[in-house]
């Protein structure tokens, strides 16, 4: 598979390994040899796709293979950084379903396409039914067991991200993770309702839901810290430490430079752009995006979202914590005095100058205006050429 890393970036291949997961390393001769970590070993023999990249073009064109746990063709996707948080891709065929399966670990459930139901069981409670459809997000509470069901005319594929690689390495049994009897009733006790659309508005862009039918039609309010035009939610969902946001920037706008921790991974629900990704002091690498693509910026590297399409373009980003209601600070969230974000007056020229002359090439006006420039970052480099990210196109099973 082609090496699609950051530059200066390592190479996230999963090593070869037995499928006992043993983590003897040899007989105390010799040279140590570090075991690679659980959550590798588990996907490399669950016999299914494993594809290394940061960018996905196009969740629907990720090829799939059967998955006899889930009883659906899956793939694991791992983007930058997938020691906390990864994804899986599972596509269930017309009128078929998954296994009941459970699991000691969070997951999101993202909707790429089809429709269909989740049926959500806790032991003690009647079952509840989560009704889904395209770009629908719900997460089932911890290690409660579920199944989907395709009950649509065309395959239903879904983009599941967990926290599983920081759960499994850090019990590292299989048996634990899958086959726990324990019932998290804080999280969820069979309540009626459950998974109902309405929301409860928690002060500030924060709301508490366990279900959106559609993130596309979520309403959001405006965020001017995070640049012009721009208009964002947090929600807090099934009791999850997983953190989700909705963004949204207007036609001719672009957002302020911005970093952070590893493991958030951004899907695009609408609109065509662009995101710059720079290390401190190095060149940019350009992903270029549309609807139903996929990216995860690596940690702590800079990332600045622009909107080159004739409307508002939205994502979704789904986290390694950070939730409203249960924050879980994991992974860096601020560094040693250095500045999160970019202000747009401390950016270089050459970021606006770019934009505009991307705009003009889609007829679009750029609808915000060049600011005053003061103290511009001379850390960040023009790029002589744009180097481009390059989708995940081949994978290892």
């Amino acid at each position: 598979m082609a090496n699609t890393s950051m530059p200066g970036e390592q190479d996230m291949s999963v090593p070869q390994v037995d499928n006992n997961f043993s983590s003897k390393s040899g007989d105390g001769d010799g040279k140590f040899i570090r075991p690679p970590a659980f959550y590798d070993a588990w996907q490399k023999g669950e016999g299914i796709p494993i594809y290394k990249a940061y960018h996905i073009d196009d969740m629907n064109e990720v090829e799939l293979a059967p998955w006899k746990r889930f009883g659906c063709n899956a793939a694991f996707v791992n983007l930058a950084d997938p020691f906390i948080t990864t994804s899986i891709i599972i596509e269930i065929a017309p009128d078929q379903k998954t296994e009941m399966i459970q699991h000691m670990f969070e997951s999101w459930c993202f909707v790429v396409k089809g429709s269909g139901e989740t049926i959500v069981e806790q032991p003690g409670h009647a079952r509840q039914i989560v009704r889904w459809g395209k770009r629908s997000l719900f997460g089932p509470p911890l290690n409660t067991r579920y199944q989907h069901i395709n009950t649509g005319s065309e395959p239903a594929r879904i983009l599941m991200v967990t926290n599983a690689p920081l759960t499994m390495n850090l019990y590292h049994n299989e048996k634990f993770v899958f086959d726990n009897p324990f019932v998290f009733e804080d999280r969820f006790a069979g309540e009626q309702g459950f998974f109902n659309e309405g929301i409860t508005k928690l002060g500030g862009r924060v709301v508490r839901t366990n279900f959106i039918p559609d993130t596309l039609e979520f309403k959001l309010i405006q965020w001017k810290d995070r640049g012009f035009g721009a208009k964002s939610f947090h929600m807090s969902m099934s009791g999850h430490t997983m953190a989700a946001h909705l963004s949204e920037f207007e036609v001719g706008t672009y957002k302020l430079a911005h970093r952070h921790g590893p493991s958030a991974h951004v899907i695009l629900l609408k609109g065509t752009g662009y995101s710059l990704l720079w290390k401190e002091g190095m060149e940019p690498v350009r992903v270029d995006w549309k609807e139903n693509s996929l990216f995860c910026p690596p940690e702590w590297t800079f990332h600045q979202h622009f909107n080159t399409g004739p409307e508002p373009a939205r994502y979704l980003a789904l986290r390694r914590g950070g939730s409203p209601e249960h924050p879980l600070r994991i992974g860096m969230t601020g560094g040693a005095g250095a500045p999160d974000q970019i202000e747009y007056p401390e950016e270089p020229r050459w970021i606006y100058d770019m934009y505009e002359e991307e705009l003009r090439k889609n007829g679009v006006t750029i609808q915000q205006p060049r600011q005053e420039y003061k103290n511009e970052r001379n850390t960040i480099l023009r790029p002589t050429e744009i180097t481009r990210s390059k989708s995940a196109t081949v994978s290892s099973s």
